[in-house]
C-alpha cells in the first residue's frame, strides 16, 4: 500500500543506514537526518549523522550529506535521531553518543540557519551509564515543556561488558527549552520476575485530555504502558497494553485531524517462530502495521504495510507532510537483498492522505 521513495541500502564501505527523523524547514523542503555507519554494523560500530532533503513535499529525496561526524565531539558512535523545532525558531538535533562502551547519552544541537550548521552539543542526561533514547522520541506538551523517555540499561559486570539488568524506564524534563534538562519521574517493569528485557526503547505521546501515554518495547508478547497525569513526575503501574508485539519498539504520532497513527510489529515472537529467516536475522519484526485512532487510547485493527517474511521492520519515524500525507521511515533489511541483518536497510515510504483516511 505505501509507495516506496527511498532505500538506502548497505554497500561494503558503508554497512548500515539505520533509523532518523524528519523535520519540516521553513521554506517547505523537509529534512530526514539518520545514521550512517562505515565499516562496521553493530549499534557501537563508527557511525556519523547524515542527512537527505526533499524539495518537492517527500516525493523524492536528494543525495547524502554529512550533517554531524562523529569525531566532532571525540565520540565512538553518534545514532539515533530526533528532529524539534525550538521555541526560537532554532532546530534541535537530538541523537545518543556513546564514549566508551558502557556510556550512553542524549546530546542536543541546534542550528539557527536550517540545518546549515550545528551548534556545539550540550549532554541532556547528567548520570552516569548507558540510556538508550530511540529515534523520533523527543516531544513537546502542551504547556510547552520538552520531555523524552530513556531505558536504562545496568550493565551485570562492566570490565568484561558482559549482560544487562532488566532495564528501567526514566523521563527527562526541559522548561527552558532545551538549556537544561532534569531527571523527573521513572517506571519499573512490574512483571521483572519473568523478563530479560525489562522497559526497553520507550516512547510517549500527550492525548487530549492532556494525560501523557508512555509504551514501552518487551519480551512480554506485547507493549507495555503507563500514565501520568502530571507532565511526566508520577506513572501509574505498568501493565500489558492492547498492543501484541514482537520484542521491538513501537511508533506513535498525533496528526494534524487530531487521530493518532501507531506502526508497530503485531505479531509476537511465540509458539516456536523465529527471529531468523534462512540464517537471516529479522528479529521477527515482521509485519510492520499501522492503525488509527481518534482518543489515542482505542485504535483500529492493524493494517499491514510490509508483509516480506524474509525482511525485518523497525524503528520508524513519523512525520505529516502539508498535503496531509505522513512519511515512514524505517530499518527494512531483507534477506534476498543480501543486507546482513535487518537493522542495516533505511526506508522511506508514504501514505497519501486518502489510504490514511481507510485505516
Amino acid at each position: 500500500m505505501p509507495k516506496h521513495i527511498l532505500d538506502l541500502a548497505p554497500t561494503p564501505s558503508n554497512r548500515r543506514n539505520s533509523e532518523g527523523a524528519f523535520i519540516t524547514l521553513n521554506n517547505g523542503d523537509i529534512l530526514f537526518i539518520y545514521t550512517r555507519y562505515n565499516d562496521g554494523d553493530d549499534d557501537g560500530a563508527a557511525a556519523d549523522l547524515y542527512g537527505v532533503r526533499s524539495t518537492d513535499g517527500g516525493e523524492t529525496f536528494g543525495a547524502p550529506q554529512l550533517i554531524f561526524p562523529h569525531s566532532r565531539i571525540g565520540a565512538d558512535n553518534v545514532m539515533s535521531v530526533s528532529l524539534l523545532r525550538m521555541k526560537n525558531g532554532d532546530i534541535g538535533l537530538f541523537f545518543l553518543v556513546k564514549t566508551k562502551p558502557s556510556q550512553c547519552h542524549l546530546w542536543l544541537s541546534r542550528s539557527s540557519d536550517e540545518g546549515g550548521s550545528w551548534s556545539d552539543p550540550i549532554c541532556c542526561i547528567g548520570q552516569p551509564g548507558y540510556y538508550v533514547v530511540n529515534n523520533d522520541r523527543v516531544v513537546r506538551l502542551d504547556s510547552g515543556r520538552l520531555i523524552f523517555p530513556a531505558s536504562f540499561l545496568k550493565i551485570k559486570d562492566e570490565a568484561s561488558m558482559n549482560g544487562y539488568m532488566p532495564s528501567i524506564a526514566y523521563f527527562y524534563v526541559s522548561d527552558d527549552d532545551g538549556g537544561s534538562w532534569n531527571l523527573t519521574g521513572s517506571c519499573e517493569p512490574s512483571f521483572i520476575a519473568h523478563s530479560d528485557t525489562g522497559l526497553e526503547e520507550p516512547g510517549l505521546i500527550q492525548l487530549p485530555n492532556g494525560i501523557l501515554w508512555a509504551y514501552f518495547r518487551t519480551d512480554m508478547g506485547r507493549q507495555y504502558e503507563a500514565f501520568s497525569m502530571d507532565e511526566g513526575r508520577r506513572w501509574t503501574t505498568v501493565q500489558p497494553s492492547a498492543f501484541t508485539s514482537a520484542v521491538s519498539p513501537m511508533s506513535v504520532k498525533r496528526l494534524s485531524d487530531g487521530r493518532y497513527l501507531a506502526v508497530w510489529n503485531p505479531v509476537p515472537v511465540y509458539n516456536g517462530r523465529s527471529q531468523f529467516a534462512g540464517g537471516f536475522w529479522t528479529g521477527g519484526r515482521t509485519p510492520l502495521a499501522v492503525a488509527t485512532s481518534k482518543d489515542g487510547l482505542h485504535f483500529n485493527a492493524p493494517t499491514a504495510i510490509e508483509t516480506d517474511e524474509n525482511s525485518g521492520y523497525a524503528y520508524t519515524a513519523i512525520h505529516e507532510c502539508a498535503d496531509g500525507s505522513v512519511l515512514l521511515a524505517y530499518c527494512a533489511g531483507g534477506r534476498d537483498a543480501g543486507d546482513g541483518m535487518m537493522l542495516n536497510r533505511l526506508r522511506i515510504t508514504k501514505l497519501s492522505k486518502e489510504e490514511l483516511s481507510g485505516i
